[in-house]
């Protein structure tokens, strides 16, 4: 039920307060009605409240007690909410209070763009059973990174719609199979090469090659129509050796999960058919590839995806799935002291953006679950263990630093790490410009080494120019408040290095906690 803002806030009960604001389009700064604001503290995010815009764009909450809250708008249908002032994962806070501003909060809100498109078959006739991937490419935690944005289906027109986007950077990649293939073995004697056909998995600019993706930039409330054309290839067959068939006696194995490495290390899973072939599995209607292969493991209680392997497929070829040169890790972490934390500690890793985390036991054992294991350089961090971070990692095979190893593919990493007791610091402080608190400013905690990226903590200032930088691992850092840090690159050190001089050095653990005031310092032109 809409309620006029003035009776709304005609009552107002001791020791709360009002918050009130406009929604407007954040490209043409008109308001925007019936979209829907909701307020939620920070410290419980079970205590929560919303409404919808007026006809001029306001909305209005009272009896809101001190505190902090986060506050986001939604327009209707399915568009997902934003956060007033969001970059990334982070967002400006209200600080609500005696003496704070939070009141006639101008809410800009991105308008939403959308990408269209068809898949054509060779024949010029729409593709059926056409999965559609959408990649974008977007600096997230302060590293570039090409991100899997999500998998839709294209109608039966071969027609498909991506609606709620924002603006950036956009790749589409489409994977179907041809509607007349066929993958089941020929009759003897009468091989039909024209029907064992399959289509690779396609980019926009009708490239198999995902370096040759042509991009698709969108504006703030864009839109974009595209047209994807496919081209059946010879299949290929891969022959995975004796198996159980269904049917069987024995219980029949699951067929393995096949996907086509993709943009950013990311992987688009197909769906190629198995079939048994004179008592042997075969996986057939596969285009030539770069792929990750996994075998699913079973128990009598669960399954899993077992580890995968990456597989070049030229042609028809035979691959024991028993005998794949999977990548494994395995490892111990030793807690110093006779202490140890409650609960479940954690290894996390980070390689080229794409996390995995691991278990650590009670005997400190590492337990990777079924998650895929990447590799590459990698970050690692202790995580869900209070009291304690991580002082060293090695590795037996491969290189490693104190919060970064290199996991070697195809190979039994085995990671030893240390975590050493001790109480992480805290940095709270304001973000001032002129000596005036300045909000929604990117916030940094950039240690001295500029390699050690898991180092590194992020904050934006709230509506009162507070931060909260939590997790400080003892060591030397400069502290830096820059006005716009969307899509910053900041964990590259060619990017950060040059407003190191700017800041403010600081060494943990400190003498005192007090709270630190920080000049807000202007985004360098890139």
């Amino acid at each position: 039920m809409l309620v006029p803002l003035l009776l709304l806030l005609a009552w107002q009960a001791p020791d709360t307060f009002i918050v009130t604001g406009t929604v407007v389009d954040h490209l043409q700064n008109r308001p925007l009605n019936y979209i829907l604001v909701t307020l939620t503290s920070t410290q419980d995010r079970k205590l929560t409240v919303s409404t919808i815009t007026a006809a001029d764009g306001r909305f209005g909450f009272n009896n809101v007690p001190a505190g902090k809250y986060s506050l986001s708008a939604q327009r209707r249908g399915n568009s997902p909410p934003q956060n007033y002032r969001q970059d990334d994962q982070y967002s400006t806070a209200i600080a609500v209070g005696p003496g704070l501003a939070s009141q006639n909060i101008v809410f800009p809100l991105e308008a939403p763009g959308s990408i269209s498109g068809t898949v054509l078959d060779q024949g010029g006739d729409p593709a059926i059973n056409v999965r559609v991937s959408l990649f974008r490419k977007a600096v997230s935690g302060g590293r570039p990174e090409i991100q899997m944005f999500g998998q839709h289906q294209a109608d039966r027109s071969g027609a498909f719609h991506i609606g709620h986007l924002g603006p950036g950077t956009y790749f589409i990649a489409v994977s179907a199979q041809p509607w007349y293939a066929r993958s089941l073995p020929q009759i003897a004697g009468q091989p039909n090469p024209e029907m064992d056909v399959a289509y690779p998995v396609t980019y926009y600019g009708d490239t198999t090659d995902p370096a040759s993706a042509t991009a698709v930039n969108l504006a703030e409330g864009g839109t974009a129509t595209i047209q994807i054309n496919l081209r059946t290839v010879p299949a290929v067959h891969l022959d995975l050796g004796a198996g159980v068939m269904a049917g069987a006696a024995e219980r029949p194995h699951p067929p393995p999960i096949l996907a086509v490495e993709a943009l950013g290390g990311n992987t688009i899973s197909i769906t190629p058919t198995m079939v048994g072939v004179n008592g042997r599995e075969e996986l057939g209607g596969i285009a030539p590839g770069h792929y990750v292969l996994r075998r699913m493991n079973l128990n009598e209680q669960f399954s899993r995806v077992g580890p995968g392997a990456r597989v070049d497929i030229a042609g028809n070829t035979s691959l024991a799935t028993a005998e794949l040169k999977t990548t494994s890790l395995s490892g111990q972490v030793t807690f110093e002291g006779s202490a140890r934390p409650p609960g479940q500690p954690l290894l996390q890793f980070s390689c080229a953006n794409r996390p995995f985390i691991v278990r650590i036991s009670k005997d400190g054992s590492l337990q990777p679950g079924g998650e895929t294991l990447e590799t590459g350089h990698c970050d690692v961090a202790l995580a869900n263990a209070p009291g304690f971070y991580l002082k060293s990692v090695a590795a037996r095979d491969a290189k490693a630093s104190t919060d970064a190893v290199d996991l070697i593919e195809g190979a039994d990493n085995r990671i030893t790490a240390v975590a050493a007791k001790g109480a992480m610091s805290e940095v709270t402080g304001v973000t001032v410009d002129n000596e005036k608190p300045l909000s929604s400013a990117m916030v940094l905690l950039v240690p001295e080494d500029l390699r050690h990226v898991s180092l590194f903590r992020r904050d934006q200032s709230d509506s009162d120019g507070s931060f909260n930088l939590a997790n400080v691992l003892p060591g030397r850092y400069t502290l830096l408040a820059i006005d716009n840090g969307k899509e910053l690159a900041y964990r590259d050190p060619a990017v950060i290095g040059p407003y190191i001089a700017q800041g403010a050095a600081l060494e943990f653990p400190r003498p005192n906690n007090a709270p630190i005031k920080v000049n807000v310092i202007a985004r360098r032109a890139n």
